[in-house]
Formats: C-alpha cells, structure tokens, sequence
C-alpha cells in the first residue's frame, strides 16, 4: 500500500485528506505539528509523497519542504488557502516555484479543494515518485 504524510495544522483538513485518500486505497498519517511531522517525513522511508500546509505555526510547508529536501527528495503537494499563506513572501516563493519546484516533483493545490483535483494531483505526483526511485 503507498504511504502518504499530511502535514497540517486543521484537524479537519487532516481528517477530509486522511478518509478521501484511504477510499482510494492509500495508507495516510497525519499530524498536525509541523516539527513531529518534518522528523515523521525524513525518517520513515515508506512514506511516497508528502502534502504540507503552508502557513502554520512554529514551522511554515516550505521550510519543512527544505528541511525535507535534505536528506529526501520525495514528491511534495503543498495544500493551501491561497492567497492567504503567500502575502509576504511572494517574491521567495516565485523564486522557490522558478528554481526548486520545477523538477515536476512539486505541485499545489488551494482550498478548498475538490475531491477530483485532490485524487488527480497525488496520482500524478505518485508517478513521479516512482521515477525518483528508478
């Protein structure tokens, strides 16, 4: 079964992730402390794919996205109320999407969400890490 890791700081959020992805046949843990999650991610080796929150507190998705990508490089769909989370750090994130997200390992998806879009994105970012590991 793939393992999936939702990271986020809604308890509802990480419930609605948790049941539409385990109806599609996915193993999912979740937390909702970024810091526990990001040591969860860079230590359990069977986790394929990893959605983070953007804005959160004690740590932001794009610093446990480079924290992460230290020591993993495992496909990452940031799930966020945009434009919320990118108020006053649009200008590093255009940079973070020109230079670290193009690799197509990376994707985003804003809530709310619909089911459909949700499924699409981790499918295609599933193949990606199929890839990666190849």
């Amino acid at each position: 079964m793939k393992k999936i890791m939702a990271i986020d700081d809604e308890a509802p959020i990480l419930t609605c992730l948790q049941k539409a992805l385990e109806s599609q046949g996915y193993e999912v843990v979740t937390s909702n402390d970024p810091e526990e999650g990001v040591e969860t991610l860079i230590n359990d080796d069977s986790i394929i794919l990893a959605l983070l929150d953007v804005k959160m507190p004690k740590k932001n998705g794009f610093e446990i996205y480079r924290d992460l990508r230290q020591t993993r490089k495992i496909p990452v769909l940031f799930v966020t109320a945009y434009p919320k989370s990118f108020d006053i750090h649009s200008d590093s994130i255009i940079e973070m999407w020109k230079n670290e997200f193009s690799d197509g390992t990376t994707d985003i998806i804003y809530k709310p969400f619909n089911l459909t879009s949700l499924y699409e994105k981790v499918e295609g970012l599933i193949g990606t890490a199929a890839e990666i590991e190849e």
